[in-house]
Formats: structure tokens, sequence, C-alpha cells
């Protein structure tokens, strides 16, 4: 009789993890965002609103202590923080129109810049580590990025979701 209590016990422990490892995957599979490229050009993403200017843009992300770089395209400069201090507003910052800002908790950022005010703003999502991300995130290619909508409809491959079309509220 103990035998058969142990067994049955040991059953149910098996039934409960498998369980358990179904639920993780379905919430990971539902509520967690599909990898991507998000595109923002009506209100913005959380803190960074259409229409800031690079300064206040600049402000934000020194207040995200997750963003430690950013790399400007046209003087394709990367700037990286290494200690306490901020960054700073340079020549470089104030002529580029793209900055690429890699968050450590796994977002890419792509800020667009027009007239010196930010335009759109292109967040790249990567599930499962970082493998088969975005060109428009690694390197500066200015042909692409100055026909970025065409470059994303056309021969991007991951898949873009525009606030437009979901009507996603940040």
């Amino acid at each position: 009789m103990g035998k058969e209590r142990k067994a049955k016990q040991r059953r149910l422990q098996i039934f409960l993890g498998v369980g358990l490892i179904f639920f993780a995957f379905l919430i990971e599979m539902v509520a967690v965002h599909p990898s991507g490229i998000y595109s923002y050009t009506r209100k913005g993403y959380k803190e960074f609103k259409i229409g800031l200017s690079k300064e206040a843009v600049l402000k934000k992300i020194n207040r995200r202590k997750t963003i430690r770089t950013i790399r400007v395209c046209e003087s394709d400069k990367i700037f990286e923080l290494r200690s306490r201090k901020l960054f700073e507003m340079g020549q470089d910052l104030v002529v580029s129109d793209f900055w690429i800002c890699h968050d450590r908790t796994g977002k890419d950022f792509l800020f667009l810049f027009k007239d010196g005010a930010l335009e759109k703003i292109l967040l790249q999502r990567l599930r499962f580590g970082k493998k088969g991300g975005s060109i428009l995130f690694s390197q500066c290619n200015p042909e692409i990025l100055k026909d970025i909508d065409n470059y994303l409809s056309t021969r991007e491959t991951l898949k873009v979701f525009h606030d437009t079309d979901s009507g996603e509220k940040n």
C-alpha cells in the first residue's frame, strides 16, 4: 500500500510539473510582445514623445539607466557610458538625425529626427536571444535610413507593427 501511494504522489508531481511548464509557455506566447519592430509615429513610446527636441530626448535617455550606448549615424560614432557621468549633447549628437540606442533589457531603439524634433521611434524587440535582429539597429546605412518606410515595407524580414494599426495607447 505504501508503494502505491508513493506512485500516485509521483504521478501527481509529474502532472503538476508538466502543467506548470505548459502554463509558463502559454503566458510566454500570449502575454509577451512578439518579436519584431514597433514603429511609433503618432504619440511616441512611453516617455519618448513625438515632437520632443534632441536635448529633451537625450535627457530622457539619461534617465533610463538601462541605456548605456548611443550610436549616431552621420558621423558614425558610438558614445558609451562607463561611469555615472551622463551623456552630454555634443556636436555629433546635434548634427545626427539618427540615434541608435541599445537597452540592457533587450530592446533596441532607433530615434529619427527631422528639423531637430523627434519624428519617429523604431523599437526592436527580440525574443529568445538577440539572433535575427534587423540591420537597422546594428549598422548605419544612409540609403536605408533616408527611405526607412520603404525599407520596412519591402525588405525588412522582421514583422513591423505600427502604432496607427494597433491603436496602441502609450
